[in-house]
């Protein structure tokens, strides 16, 4: 995969990926490591009679690119891990970001003060979970967008709340520099959450205090008024369309700007030329890191913690307020008397060798996000009365789009995720200009062997965005036969024909701005070069064919007035249950279409609040 060239060190001889992979590996859940294994078994005797490690190095890169031009998604699906596990453990190594000349930092407009933390230690107090349990009124599981906002509200009401935490507590004084390192540490699954379907689609969601509002990019947006509309219609959310004052009271707290178009950067600066040129509308994209004009370690935690994540917002000020915040409580079971909810059974420590934690309430908000509230509620026995809970699982599937310029981009100089194209909205695309780190980059880049590698080392010359699509396709989060999370996901047809126009626009705008060949993430068309578009699009791909990812999981415990339809009612609660809630993007009905931080932390304050009112008053 990556045998040495130019200035790029070779794998294994020089780069020791294996033990970097197997360290890793020591780090993942059983199932996720089964998994892994069975794919690398697959792997090595898929040139049967032949084994693959024991081939010429001349014979595994034929056999590579013939996986790479392979019309059967088995192939393919497996190549695309091998170059996730095999690329991040190489692009970690010090000596290819030298050879990349690739430079990662972040830094505040002049004049802006890093903001204030609490000298030694965390801003949240005693982050143990006592070993003989604890009792209060709520107990809320999960820290991220919607538990943070639900522990604030309730515990300024004088509420005693408690906040539970599979993850660690990790801040600028503790993030891991190696990406490796913070994919083990802040990352469910190591990073490789990942729906089963045609085609697979990897999910990575954060595992720490603060949630994914850790690791995500930041963007904040509001939910578009006609995705609002159609909630209160035909989901009988009444209060859907009355959300103006959560919304602004979230970017006050949250410092949300938009980015300044002259410190963004060269990628979002092209992409902004680029549909300037086609006539395509956008704007910077809103960011709740007040004046940040570099940012390139938004996955790993940002350095600076000027990104306003839940752990130095919501959290605090729930912490202020009286409220526990617990970390590394695995939440198993939710404890029900009858149909009561009245408490939570956890294990602290890792899974096998762990110490039980119970904590007693007299109400249970679930937080987990999309996949973590069904996952709980599940394993607890309990399936709901209409067969909708884990169903109705959207994931906004989008597609990496690269292009390769002639002159230096250097797409870590600037703000992550800055520009946004809208033009296509309606058709249910969004694009945003987003230069992905290196060791998570470098993966989506076309070929194999030295041709990859000769595309790695021109990373200095890519830019790069996100096609995302608001999907009607859906998926649906269930339990495997041992308990652990199983996800799958279905892309209908007719999306995949609209992720490919997606892709074929972003193409467009990506050689106006003069870019030389485009990585359209598509099997049998690695790249597309100047005047290729219409030939492109002329053969959409069937949905197996593309190679998707996705960050913005949704709707599996879905809230709305049909009692035979939503799996809570649009105040949260878990329908077929007593003191049992919901705040997180679980909720949410419908496919949003953009970033959906603002409307999870909008819904969970409109939640929290009618919960508050209910157990304060």
């Amino acid at each position: 995969m990556a045998p040495g060239v130019g200035e790029l060190p070779a794998a294994e001889s020089e780069v020791p990926v294996a033990d970097s992979f197997a360290r890793y590996a020591a780090t993942l859940e059983p199932r996720t490591l089964r998994q892994i294994r069975l794919a690398l078994r697959a792997f090595e005797w898929l040139p049967f009679p032949w084994r693959f490690s024991r081939s010429s190095l001349e014979a595994r890169e034929r056999f590579l690119s013939d996986m790479e031009r392979s019309r059967l998604s088995l192939h393919r699906d497996l190549l695309l891990l091998i170059k996730i596990l095999a690329g991040t453990h190489y692009a970690r190594d010090r000596r290819v970001r030298l050879a990349v000349g690739y430079d990662e930092r972040c830094e505040l407009a002049p004049g802006e003060a890093v903001p204030e933390t609490e000298p030694g230690g965390s801003p949240l107090g005693d982050l143990r979970p006592p070993a003989d349990g604890e009792d209060c009124d709520v107990v809320i599981v999960g820290s991220g967008a919607g538990g943070a906002v639900g522990a604030a509200i309730l515990a300024e009401a004088g509420l005693d709340v408690v906040v539970l935490e599979a993850g660690p507590y990790m801040d600028r004084d503790s993030y891991p520099d190696d990406p490796v390192e913070a994919l083990s540490a802040l990352y469910r699954d190591g990073g490789l959450t990942i729906a089963q379907g045609r085609p697979a689609v990897p999910i990575p969601v954060g595992r720490a205090v603060g949630g994914t509002t850790v690791i995500n990019s930041g963007t904040c947006l509001r939910a578009p008024e006609r995705v609002l509309a159609r909630w209160h219609e035909e989901h009988g959310v009444e209060w859907a369309t009355e959300l103006e004052a959560e919304f602004a009271a979230a970017e006050k707290l949250l410092r949300v700007m938009p980015v300044d178009v002259e410190q963004m950067g060269r990628n979002g600066q092209l992409f902004m030329e680029g549909a300037a040129a086609i006539g395509a509308s956008g704007g910077p994209l809103s960011r709740n890191a007040g004046r940040c004009v570099q940012c390139g370690s938004c996955p790993k935690g940002c350095r600076l913690d000027a990104k306003r994540a839940m752990h130095v917002t919501y959290l605090p000020r729930a912490a202020e307020a009286g409220a526990r915040v617990r970390a590394g409580a695995r939440a198993e079971r939710i404890v029900f008397e009858g149909s009561r909810a009245v408490g939570v059974r956890c294990t602290v420590g890792s899974a096998g060798a762990g110490r039980p934690y119970e904590v007693r309430a007299g109400t249970v908000l679930c937080a987990g996000g999309a996949f973590g509230t069904p996952e709980l509620l599940l394993r607890s026995g309990f399936a709901g009365g209409n067969g909708a809970l884990g169903r109705n699982l959207h994931v906004h599937p989008a597609a990496w789009i690269g292009a390769r310029f002639d002159d230096e981009v250097r797409g870590w100089d600037g703000v992550m995720q800055s520009y946004c194209v809208d033009e296509w909205f309606d058709r249910g695309l969004l694009l945003e200009a987003t230069f992905t780190p290196l060791a998570f980059g470098a993966q989506w880049l076309p070929g194999v062997g030295r041709e990859h590698q000769e595309r790695i080392l021109a990373y200095d010359r890519i830019a790069s965005t996100g096609v995302h699509l608001s999907d009607r396709s859906s998926g649906r989060v269930g339990l495997a036969r041992d308990g652990s999370l199983r996800l799958t996901y279905r892309l209908m047809r007719d999306e995949a024909r609209t992720l490919t126009y997606g892709i074929a626009r972003a193409a467009e705008i990506f050689f106006a701005a003069g870019a030389r060949e485009v990585y359209p993430q598509v099997s049998g068309s690695p790249v597309i070069r100047p005047g290729g578009v219409a030939g492109f699009e002329s053969s959409p791909p069937r949905p197996s064919e593309l190679r998707l990812e996705a960050f913005h999981p949704m709707g599996t415990a879905a809230m709305g007035g049909d009692a035979s339809m939503s799996v809570t009612t649009p105040e949260g609660a878990v329908r077929g249950a007593e003191s049992l809630y919901v705040a997180d993007a679980s909720l949410l009905p419908t496919s949003l279409g953009i970033n959906p931080m603002m409307t999870v932390i909008a819904c969970a304050s409109r939640i929290a609040d009618r919960l508050r009112d209910r157990l304060a008053g």
